[in-house]
């Protein structure tokens, strides 16, 4: 080969050996959008859950209302009789009166701290739960971003994951149960005791 073609193929060779490779295409990114508000109030545990507050603050109302009706009918039968009770009497039932409005302020307080305490017992239990979901439910789909609907003003239709979040959770979670009353075992009759057979004849 004559040494005049030896340059420019050498030249060749390292152009070719040092040109970039093309860039490689960058992934899309996947963006899902889901509403919490809908998954608490659809799924098993959020039904659940809801059911109990309900359950709790239904209980604790009824007592508070007791306590107003007795107050009421104390109250009550005080206008009705004060013309004809003596001073003593009348005095006895304000007082009364005034002790059982105490007892129902003190039943108000605490039904208030109740349920704050048991709202957010479940409020976080629920937490947890989601954030466990959005964990294993992100990287099993391949999803770059994961947004809470509360916090942006638009989103598309086509990335809205609530309803595939509902099943996931669903799946991960169930809801808890109460236990099973237990039966009560029937009780064993006696058995009579066999009579000895007579030998034939007698």
């Amino acid at each position: 080969m004559p040494r005049w073609i030896w340059g420019p193929l050498a030249l060749l060779m390292v152009t070719l050996g040092t040109a970039p490779l093309p860039a490689q295409p960058a992934e899309p990114l996947k963006i899902g959008v889901f509403d919490p508000e809908t998954i608490w109030k659809i799924t098993e545990v959020g039904k659940k859950y809801n059911q109990d507050l309900n359950e709790a603050r239904d209980r604790l109302q009824g007592d508070i209302d007791k306590k107003q009706a007795e107050i009421d009918a104390l109250r009550d039968k005080l206008r009705q009789q004060q013309a004809s009770l003596s001073e003593d009497k009348a005095s006895q039932m304000q007082k009364d009166i005034q002790n059982k409005t105490i007892e129902l302020n003190r039943l108000q307080d605490d039904a208030t701290r109740e349920m704050k305490s048991q709202l957010s017992d479940v409020q976080n239990r629920f937490q947890q739960m989601l954030v466990n979901t959005l964990e294993v439910f992100g990287k099993e789909k391949n999803f770059t971003l994961i947004l809470n609907k509360g916090v942006i003003d638009y989103n598309s239709p086509q990335i809205d994951i609530t309803q595939d979040l509902i099943q996931k959770f669903n799946d991960m979670h169930k809801a808890p149960t109460a236990p099973a009353a237990s039966k009560p075992q029937p009780k064993k009759v006696p058995e009579k005791p066999k009579e000895t057979p007579k030998p034939p004849g007698r």
